[in-house]
């Protein structure tokens, strides 16, 4: 039963008659969900053969999710009073469960904090995780674990997304008032001598792939998305094309891409990426530009640069890491960035996106054509992405004569 797809029991026209017909409902990234409710169906396939349709008891598309899965497993929804009620300890497997796609290390955090926040709280159930509940956790990572407010806003919001899956009705509007107020970051854009150094210690395939982050000013999905048959010529011009696509993963299964804003956007190359590429791609047979082992997107590359930078001694020395090690017994390690790889905050792959931003501001692109070569659809958060010129080329604009 695991993995089957939902069904709806939907009316038909044939003729001048209806019929009744089931209607998988598609579970891809991208596809909305929240209006669809039941009654849902599925069906398992029986060792005999025969196929019978399951009437589930969910109401709504999240709760049938969780429910076929609690049956996958072979597990049933715990009574009480005759009434189902769904632990926060089986509404947390069932999270991680449908997580496990995504990197080891995102796995490892959501575990790391949802079992923190289920070690915390006193609510049993899922129905019993409220404001108050909500505020507690707040309060507890302010006050006994000091936390910034950053870091617990993601926390939180981790612990929301759980309770979306399980079926709570717009749990983000339960927290809104609660997260704490994270200060605005300045944008910091690389500047041109630690980009040199960066780049310095990365190998030819690591060029190329960060090369290409920089030069398209893409977000890491868009980037892990990218085919070959992405890139075009338009008027003589290279570009890169972001665009939603459908595909399959190595073992099988549907996948999905959508970009952030749902349009189609196309971004120019330049001539030194172009050929970086076309080097790249003599040696490679996937349909990705930059595929993992498996043949899939890749899902490593904020890991790896963040490597790279230590690597490069870009690490500040300041960042503190909480880290869970220990193959059976997890403990909690504080690292720091000065020898901790990937502890460092200053690195992010969206630091080369604004390290893009702010090159084309400054050498004459308009705000409108890098609003759209980013993909945003508010002007004011392109200008946010501009960050202060590099030191030495506002040096040299400084001492030009005026007359």
């Amino acid at each position: 039963m695991a993995g089957r797809a939902i069904y709806q029991r939907l009316k038909e026209p044939r003729g001048n008659s209806h019929v009744w017909r089931y209607r998988r409902i598609q579970e891809a990234r991208g596809v909305k969900t929240a209006s669809i409710h039941g009654p849902f169906y599925i069906r398992p396939t029986q060792a005999n053969g025969a196929q019978p349709w399951v009437a589930l008891d969910a109401a709504t598309f999240d709760q049938a999710k969780l429910e076929r899965d609690k049956k996958a497993r072979g597990q049933s929804l715990p009574a009480e009073n005759g009434g189902g009620r769904v632990l926060i300890a089986d509404a947390i497997a069932s999270f991680l469960d449908l997580k496990k796609r995504k990197n080891p290390s995102t796995v490892e955090n959501y575990t790391f904090i949802l079992n923190e926040f289920l070690q915390q709280t006193s609510a049993k159930y899922i129905d019993q995780v409220d404001r108050k509940v909500l505020d507690a956790y707040v309060t507890w990572l302010e006050d006994e674990k000091n936390a910034a407010p950053k870091t617990i806003n993601n926390k939180v919001m981790v612990v929301v997304f759980m309770l979306k899956e399980a079926g709570v009705g717009s749990p983000y509007k339960i927290v809104k008032d609660l997260l704490p107020t994270v200060e605005e970051e300045i944008a910091e854009p690389y500047s041109e001598k630690d980009l040199k150094k960066v780049f310095a210690e990365m190998d030819e395939a690591e060029t190329c792939r960060y090369t290409f982050f920089l030069m398209t000013a893409c977000r890491e999905n868009e980037v892990a998305h990218a085919k070959w048959t992405d890139l075009v010529l338009k008027g003589n011009i290279p570009h890169f094309v972001v665009q939603a696509k459908k595909f399959k993963y190595s073992e099988g299964s549907a996948g999905e891409f959508t970009p952030k804003s749902h349009e189609r956007r196309e971004i120019p190359i330049t001539r030194e990426l172009v050929d970086m590429l076309q080097k790249c791609k003599k040696e490679s047979t996937s349909e990705w530009i930059f595929p993992n082992e498996q043949g899939d997107p890749e899902g490593h590359f904020l890991r790896k640069f963040k490597k790279i930078a230590f690597r490069a001694g870009l690490n500040c020395g300041n960042c503190k890491t909480t880290r869970s090690e220990g193959r059976l017994t997890k403990t909690q390690v504080e690292k720091n960035c000065a020898t901790y790889s990937e502890g460092c905050s200053l690195h992010y792959l969206h630091r080369l996106r604004k390290t893009r931003a702010t090159f084309w501001h400054t050498h004459d692109i308009t705000l409108r054509t890098i609003q759209a070569y980013l993909g945003h659809a508010d002007l004011k958060t392109t200008q946010k992405y501009l960050g202060v010129q590099d030191a030495a080329e506002v040096e040299s604009k400084i001492n030009k004569p005026m007359f």
